[in-house]
């Protein structure tokens, strides 16, 4: 085949649809026959696709929480300023007053242990952080028996 030109498009059109399969009216099924026939092997293609979906979906769902954060931080930052305010104002003595009346018990004698050793600001602030994340334990747990 020396000369290509010699023939028309018509004729190279029937030549090519003689050579390859029509797959506008093959079934999947029969699709995927011709194509083990051929040894070409779609697994590893559609795991690759299916993958790539996978990710597409984890990275749309982290920039939905991303754009979620973005709109809660200024009201986090907002009560974390009211927080550390009301921190800086607490005594001692505050202190000593409310571990005495939400804690009893052992919690209530460790509260006043941290409390009799803490030597700075950041003790103060630990001791306080300590005391809210159980309190919110305790809310936890109340909330969750019947």
């Amino acid at each position: 085949m020396k000369n290509l030109e010699r023939f028309d498009d018509h004729t190279w059109k029937k030549f090519f649809a003689f050579l390859l399969p029509d797959e506008k009216n093959m079934t999947r099924h029969e699709i995927e026959a011709e194509l083990q026939h051929l040894g070409i092997d779609t697994r590893p293609g559609l795991a690759k696709v299916q993958q790539g979906l996978k990710k597409m979906a984890a990275a749309r769902e982290a920039r939905a929480a991303l754009e979620a954060a973005k709109k809660q931080r200024p009201s986090l930052l907002a009560k974390l300023r009211d927080m550390t305010s009301e921190v800086s104002s607490l005594t001692k003595e505050d202190l000593r007053r409310i571990i005495g009346e939400r804690f009893s018990g052992t919690a209530q004698a460790a509260f006043f242990r941290k409390l009799d050793s803490a030597a700075s600001e950041e003790d103060l602030r630990s001791l306080i952080d300590d005391m809210s994340k159980l309190d919110a334990l305790t809310e936890e747990s109340d909330d969750a028996e019947p």
